[in-house]
């Protein structure tokens, strides 16, 4: 009769151990969970602002006074000190089949802009205009891809007091060109 307390003490203290390893379980997963969710966070981040920067720079070769042959190296080295390339790199090995797409879609449209303006466009020619405006549609497009990743709610444009993530209804330069 003394052994129905023993077994009792041990199925105790192993339900207890069996409790303790399901939370210690589910925590882990948790951090995890966590742990990867900050990682698509950082490296969607880090893409996305290299692609502003890069575009930044590109605008800035856009606006200098380099002849047409120096161009070429100028904007080629604009995305590469951007680290467009590296960026794009882990977002292609890391992201999820939608975000991979919009950021290879978003990528593209930078390197528009890079090509316009290796060819000779200024930010006030209608090539540069046409591709800035494809780029900004497309770096919307991203983050909202990302948004929809991170199980955020989707922005429409509207939300944030604008007509169109192109922003070409209220571009001056684009007015002006028109004519408008």
């Amino acid at each position: 009769m003394e052994w129905i307390p023993l077994v009792g003490a041990i199925c105790g203290a192993v339900i207890a151990l069996a409790g303790a390893l399901a939370a210690e379980v589910q925590h882990n997963r948790a951090e995890r969970r966590r742990h990867r969710e900050a990682e698509r966070v950082g490296y969607c981040l880090d893409f996305v602002v290299a692609l502003d920067s890069a575009h930044s720079a590109l605008r800035a070769v856009a606006q200098s006074d380099e002849d047409a042959s120096r161009r070429l190296p100028s904007a080629n080295r604009a995305v590469h000190e951007a680290n467009v390339f590296a960026e794009r790199e882990r977002l292609l090995v890391a992201g999820t089949l939608e975000v991979v797409k919009a950021g290879e879609f978003a990528y593209r449209r930078l390197i528009g802009v890079r090509n316009v303006i290796r060819s000779g466009a200024t930010p006030s020619s209608r090539d540069y205009h046409r591709a800035y405006h494809e780029f900004a549609e497309a770096i919307w497009q991203f983050r909202m891809a990302v948004r929809t990743d991170l199980d955020h709610a989707r922005l429409e444009p509207v939300d944030l007091e604008r007509r169109s993530w192109s922003e070409r209804e209220n571009c001056r330069g684009c007015l002006d060109l028109a004519g408008g």
